[in-house]
C-alpha cells in the first residue's frame, strides 16, 4: 500500500526507506493482544494435529489448494464492499502483494505440508521453535532493531521448554535426531513465515486486513495452481470423505482465517518480536490437543516444558516498548515490502 508520495493518488503500497519505528507497537490494550496471540498459538497447535491426519489421505498440494479456496470463499462477504480497492491493489501493487503471498499464504503452507510428509513430529516442533529466533534476526537485518535483554532471556527459556517437550525429557532422543531433505523444506517454510511476520508490521492499512488477505491469498492460490493442475492430470481427482471435508473447513476457518486475523492484531499491538515469542506455545497446545484427540498421555516432561515455555513468554513480554503516537503513525504510513532508495548519504536497505 503506497504512502502519499507527492501526488493525489490513492494510497496503496508505498516505497520508502525502512524505518525501525514500524516495529514499535501501536497504542492499545496489550492484555487483549497477548490473549489474541495465545489463542493464535492454540489454533495453530490444533492445526498441526489435524493437518498431519489429513495428509494421510490428501496430498500436500490438494490440501493447500482446498484450504485456501475455502479461506477465500469465506472472505468474500467480509470484503465485498472493498472489491474495487482490492481490484485496484491487485493491478497496481501486484509485486508487493506477490511477495506477501509467497511468504505468508498458500506457497508457504505448501512448503510446510510437503515437509510434514517426510519429517517427524519432533523435528517439526524443533524447527517451528526457530521462528522467534529468525524473527529477531530478520528484524535486526531489516530494521536494525536490537532485541532487548528480557526478550532474549525469555526466548532462551521458552526454547528450552520446547526442547524438553519434543525430546520427552531425554537427551538420547535429541542425540538420535537426523536431518533429511524434508526438514530443510520445513525450515524454509519457517524462515519465510518469520519474514512475513516482520514485514507485516510494515503494512499500511489502506486495505483492511481481511481485504489484504483476500488479495494476497488470491495471488498465493494462483502461484500454486500449476502444481494443482499437474497433480490432477497425473493422479486424477478423488472426492474427499466427509471427515476430510470437515477437516479442511476447520483448517481454513480457524487456524488460517481466524488465526491470521488474531496474529496480525497481535503484531500491530506488541510488535513482531514479542508476537513471535508466542510461537513457542504451538507445540505446547499441539501436545494438549494430541492428548485430547489422539488419546495420548501427558507426562512430567510436558508439565516442565509447559512451565518453561509460559515463563519464557511472560519474561519476554515484561517491560515492553512504550507505544507512542509517532509509532502508530509510522505503522500506518509504512510500506509493505518494497523500499525505495534512501536519500544520498543515508543507509540503504538491500532487501526488496
Amino acid at each position: 500500500m503506497d504512502g502519499i508520495a507527492g501526488g493525489a493518488h490513492t494510497p496503496g503500497f508505498a516505497s520508502r526507506p525502512l524505518d525501525p519505528a514500524v516495529l514499535r507497537p501501536l497504542p492499545g490494550s496489550r492484555g487483549a493482544a497477548y490473549g489474541a496471540l495465545v489463542l493464535t498459538a492454540a489454533l495453530w497447535g490444533s492445526s498441526a494435529v489435524v493437518a498431519r491426519g489429513l495428509l494421510d489421505t490428501i496430498s500436500p498440494v490438494a490440501l493447500t489448494a482446498l484450504r485456501w479456496a475455502v479461506v477465500l470463499a469465506a472472505l468474500v462477504p467480509l470484503v465485498w464492499r472493498e472489491r474495487a480497492a482490492i481490484a485496484h491493489a491487485l493491478v497496481r501493487d501486484t509485486r508487493t502483494l506477490a511477495v506477501f503471498a509467497l511468504v505468508g499464504f498458500a506457497p508457504q503452507t505448501l512448503l510446510v505440508y510437503v515437509g510434514l510428509v517426510g519429517s517427524t513430529a519432533i523435528n517439526l516442533s524443533l524447527l517451528n521453535s526457530a521462528i522467534p529466533v529468525l524473527i529477531v534476526a530478520i528484524a535486526a537485518l531489516l530494521h536494525h532493531r536490537r532485541p532487548r535483554p528480557l526478550e532474549v532471556a525469555g526466548m532462551a527459556i521458552s526454547l528450552a521448554g520446547v526442547v524438553v517437550i519434543v525430546a520427552r525429557g531425554r537427551l538420547d532422543i535429541l542425540a538420535s535426531l537426523s536431518v533429511n531433505p524434508y526438514d530443510l523444506v520445513l525450515l524454509a517454510g519457517m524462515g519465510v513465515w518469520a519474514y512475513y511476520t516482520v514485514r507485516l508490521a510494515d503494512r499500511a492499512p489502506s486495505l483492511s486486513f481481511p481485504a489484504f488477505m483476500f488479495a494476497a491469498g488470491t495471488l498465493g492460490l494462483a502461484m500454486i495452481a500449476p502444481w494443482v493442475v499437474v497433480e490432477a492430470l497425473a493422479r486424477g481427482i478423488a472426492a474427499p470423505s466427509a471427515g476430510a471435508v470437515a477437516g479442511v473447513v476447520y483448517l481454513a476457518l480457524l487456524p488460517t482465517l481466524a488465526a491470521m486475523l488474531l496474529f496480525a492484531h497481535g503484531i500491530h499491538r506488541v510488535g513482531p518480536v514479542q508476537a513471535g515469542l508466542f510461537t513457542h506455545l504451538v507445540p505446547v497446545f499441539a501436545a494438549v490437543f494430541a492428548t485430547l484427540l489422539l488419546d495420548e498421555r501427558l507426562h512430567a516432561f510436558h508439565a516442565a516444558g509447559f512451565a518453561l515455555v509460559a515463563g519464557g513468554a511472560v519474561l519476554g513480554c515484561l517491560r515492553p516498548e512504550p507505544a507512542t503516537r509517532d509509532a502508530a503513525l509510522a505503522v500506518v504510513a509504512a510500506p509493505s515490502v518494497a523500499p525505495a532508495p534512501a536519500p544520498a548519504g543515508a543507509a540503504r536497505d538491500s532487501r526488496s
